[in-house]
């Protein structure tokens, strides 16, 4: 498959692990979205099991050959179509998502997943291994940033086993992490403006090393902070990756409802 290489496509061809994905997947009479089938190699699996299943696939080249592959299988719906605008919106069935997807549309795909989580059960994926260590980084970690804090608002990341690079063709630089995302029905943490929130936590992140009550000041007066952090029993001289999830939330509930104003 040399020759479908042109959008950065890696392929999973080693069947141990196919096998072990397969073994993993709840999607016994449910409405299915693969991303990126290339050849459609798992589509089959998926297609046998699914009640529905739709494919969304960019490459022309595998659109054409998957819709040949797939063309008397009336459950089957192929999509020649950028999955990131895809919009779930004329689905509104629960769907599961499933995905091998290129690396470099990895946090862009992240936001994707977001906005549409009202529509999605469950995600079944594939990223590179750094990236899911990313996702799933605890504070005081140095993985740990503005987007484990986003996905982790929403959603439960686990990580049901790594795979290595040369299970796929073409050999890429890094392997890989096969995970499972489950978006919360009930926010455990929820602010009323996540808009908020995720300007403090990215305006924290965006000045790592500094300590998190002076990478704030540029936003509040010193005092207010002061008294934030003191009311809410932190110390001022925490940097932000050793802040939680939950006390970026009570930070951004402070701020919003104590009507701390930004400075001019």
């Amino acid at each position: 498959m040399k020759q479908y290489h042109s959008l950065g496509q890696v392929f999973l061809e080693d069947k141990q692990y196919i096998d072990a994905i397969c073994s993993c997947l709840d999607i016994k009479d449910k409405i299915v979205l693969e991303i990126g089938p290339g050849s459609g190699v798992m589509s089959s699996f998926l297609a046998q099991k699914a009640k529905k299943l739709y494919c969304v696939e960019l490459d022309k080249r595998f659109f054409k050959l998957l819709k040949n592959k797939f063309t008397k299988n009336l459950k089957v719906i192929i999509i020649n179509q950028d999955i990131c605008k895809y919009s779930l919106d004329v689905n509104d069935e629960n769907l599961v998502v499933y995905g091998n997807v290129p690396y470099q549309i990895s946090s862009k795909l992240i936001n994707y997943l977001v906005k549409y989580r009202k529509n999605i059960e469950v995600v079944y994926i594939m990223f590179q291994k750094e990236f899911v260590n990313k996702l799933k980084a605890n504070p005081r970690s140095k993985e740990y940033n503005f987007l484990s804090c986003f996905i982790q608002y929403y959603a439960k990341i686990e990580k049901l086993f790594d795979i290595p690079s040369k299970a796929f063709n073409p050999l890429p630089k890094v392997d890989s992490s096969f995970i499972k995302m489950k978006f919360y029905q009930n926010i455990p943490y929820r602010v009323d403006n996540e808009d908020f929130l995720f300007n403090i936590i990215r305006k924290a992140f965006s000045q790592r090393r500094k300590k998190l009550i002076n990478s704030l000041k540029g936003m509040y007066n010193g005092k207010l902070l002061d008294k934030l952090f003191e009311d809410l029993n932190i110390d001022v001289s925490v940097r932000p990756e050793e802040v939680s999830l939950e006390n970026y939330c009570f930070i951004s509930k402070y701020l919003k409802e104590g009507e701390f104003y930004k400075q001019s």
